[in-house]
């Protein structure tokens, strides 16, 4: 069992910058999150499993990417959000502090002490420890290692992820975050790095491409360590293959680097290289947090709860939509909704949700249909996905009058040309009789 302290810090992001309803195709992208591992994330001081860890960060990385997200933005939005002491479980944070309290304020440099206890914060991380510390010219030049029992246990790729955490340390200490912290080794393997955006094709020349272009190269973790200059304790270990990053790979949709140059993917533990401004102090290192923890208990709080408390109720809603053979109809919780060529669409749109969960649809699809559009040269689908629209409105055809419709439960979205999106709000339970 995990702290939720982060999982906490990326909910809290999720709940400010997200309506409930957009939080709600996340989580039903994931039938595996329950509202038992919502509350587990959000309550304070609560534990999380491994295994709930990495269901709600993968689906949290990919709900971005389908969004057209950057996940490196979000997870800054959550430092940012730590800089100004915006939402942020203070009296969590502090708990976790507790035990170090005093060195903090005997410390000459906070944001060494900050990094000197991650092992006893973090215990999933295993065998960390500095492998090289040195100050040059007024900045700490540190390499730090650790390793995951079980690669991906956490999260597919911890990469992002370990940096905000690194550097939200400090900022809740009131003081600067690192100027730079930098992945050299990673126990991610080149293929998972990429996330599924890109695809890698790996040649007999030692080499690693991507859309024809030649970002990796074949090399073992030896060789790793040579390039850096450090030592390393498990001689077999050295022998490891792993794929050095030759260049940044990005994501053109989004802007995510997938790949960063001269990181090698793949290696039997992490090494990552800090470089910051030696001895920081902050006279009241617990000043901010204190007042953060006071303030919440008037009003900085309640726009959370309230969003978390909006979620929750939505998820514990349903609506059983059956589709009718005999005549050609649709109900809505025992309610007739609609019939015929409309109830068709909606058929059709409900059977792919239901089996696969997409909600993106092409107008194309349907007009392909014959059950749908008959004459494949006047399709005129675009009315017909009207009436469906106006039947979820509650929109009366005739008169325009206006009914409480559906759209509480679901709706159809016609955000761009030539396609639509279906919308849904609550648990859909769609069956054929």
């Amino acid at each position: 069992m995990l702290s939720n302290l982060f999982l906490q810090l990326a909910h809290i992001e999720l709940l400010i910058s997200y309506q409930t309803k957009d939080i709600l195709t996340l989580v039903k992208k994931e039938p595996r999150i329950t509202v038992k591992m919502l509350n587990d994330i959000y309550l304070e001081g609560s534990f999380v499993e491994e295994s709930s860890h990495r269901i709600i960060m993968n689906a949290v990385v990919s709900w971005l990417y389908d969004r057209g997200e950057n996940p490196d933005a979000f997870v800054q939005r959550i430092i940012d959000r730590c800089s100004t002491f915006e939402a942020i479980p203070a009296r969590s944070v502090l708990r976790s502090y507790l035990p170090y309290i005093s060195q903090f304020y005997a410390t000459d440099d906070v944001r060494q002490l900050c990094l000197d206890i991650i092992p006893k914060r973090y215990t999933m991380l295993k065998d960390s420890a500095f492998l090289r510390r040195e100050l040059v010219d007024g900045n700490r030049k540190e390499y730090f290692t650790f390793r995951f029992d079980t690669p991906g246990a956490l999260v597919t790729n911890p990469m992002r992820w370990f940096n905000g955490l690194v550097q939200i340390g400090p900022i809740l200490l009131n003081t600067p975050a690192y100027e730079y912290v930098g992945f050299r080794a990673a126990q991610t393997s080149f293929v998972e790095a990429l996330e599924n955006r890109l695809t890698a094709e790996k040649n007999d020349d030692g080499y690693v491409y991507v859309n024809g272009r030649r970002v990796g190269k074949y090399a073992s973790f030896e060789e790793c360590i040579a390039e850096y200059g450090l030592e390393w304790p498990v001689e077999a270990e050295k022998k490891v293959t792993c794929v050095r990053g030759l260049e940044d790979v990005v994501d053109e949709a989004t802007g995510a680097v997938l790949i960063h140059k001269g990181c090698y993917y793949g290696a039997p533990a992490a090494i990552v290289f800090l470089d910051y401004k030696a001895n920081i102090v902050a006279p009241e290192p617990f000043n901010k947090l204190m007042s953060a923890v006071v303030k919440q208990e008037f009003d900085a709080w309640a726009p959370i709860q309230k969003a978390q408390e909006a979620l929750l109720e939505a998820l514990n809603d349903s609506v059983t939509i059956v589709y009718y053979k005999s005549d050609d109809s649709i109900s809505v919780n025992n309610k007739h909704l609609m019939r015929n060529v409309p109830a068709r669409i909606l058929r059709n749109l409900l059977r792919e949700y239901s089996a696969t969960g997409r909600e993106e649809y092409e107008n194309r699809e349907f007009k392909r249909d014959p059950a749908i559009c008959m004459d494949p040269l006047r399709p005129n689908f675009e009315s017909r996905l009207n009436r469906v629209i106006a039947h979820i409105n509650g929109t009366d055809e005739k008169d325009g009058t206006q009914s409480e419709g559906v759209k509480k439960f679901f709706e159809i979205e016609r955000h761009r040309r030539g396609g639509f999106r279906f919308v849904p709000k609550c648990k859909i339970v769609f069956r054929e009789e």
